[in-house]
């Protein structure tokens, strides 16, 4: 087992991998078979990206139902084209996160803010924010996530690449 991410020797990490490890869909649901001394099966894993902004696709927590980790991937590609289709098809469900292209309005009333957004795919799409300083992040130097009030995600790949009236809409908030 390559412990190369492990600071303390002593801990132990399951690494799963292709030899070890069979996921497959079971009604609906991403499970797993591991084969190690003895074998377990989840009827229901849950996929969590340990590096959620830099590395889509490396060091994946693979957890049980009870919110415990199985084991690590350390990446996807790894295994099969069929199992790598289906590990992604997961983590872009858990972590969709629309594209803004544009901010068409922006409105602040009683510390929630109202946005109207247009999205990567040509959607038109509203929400609202609580709270607009701490659910506005500047991931690195040019990418900003947006959390709205019921928890979903939205992204603006490039700040830098908004159009003049939609960067002063957000400018104060970065």
């Amino acid at each position: 087992m390559n412990n190369e991410l492990i600071n303390d020797p002593g801990a132990a990490i399951v690494r799963l991998t292709k030899e070890n490890a069979s996921f497959f869909e079971k009604n609906g649901f991403l499970c797993l078979t591991v084969k190690n001394e003895e074998e377990l099966t989840c009827d229901r894993v849950f996929l969590h990206r340990d590096f959620p902004f830099e590395l889509l696709w490396e060091y994946i927590s693979v957890l049980d139902a009870d919110n415990k980790e199985i084991g690590l991937i350390y990446n996807i590609s790894d295994f099969d084209s069929e199992t790598e289709a289906m590990l992604k098809k997961e983590l872009e469900r858990k972590y969709y996160s629309p594209v803004i292209i544009s901010i068409d309005s922006l409105k602040e009333r009683y510390g929630f803010s109202y946005w109207g957004t247009t999205t990567a795919e040509g959607r038109k799409i509203e929400f609202t924010i609580q709270d607009t300083f701490r659910h506005v992040n500047r991931i690195g130097e040019d990418k900003c996530v947006i959390t709205d009030v019921d928890g979903n995600r939205f992204v603006i790949e490039s700040l830098s690449g908004l159009d003049k009236k939609s960067y002063r809409r957000i400018e104060l908030y970065l």
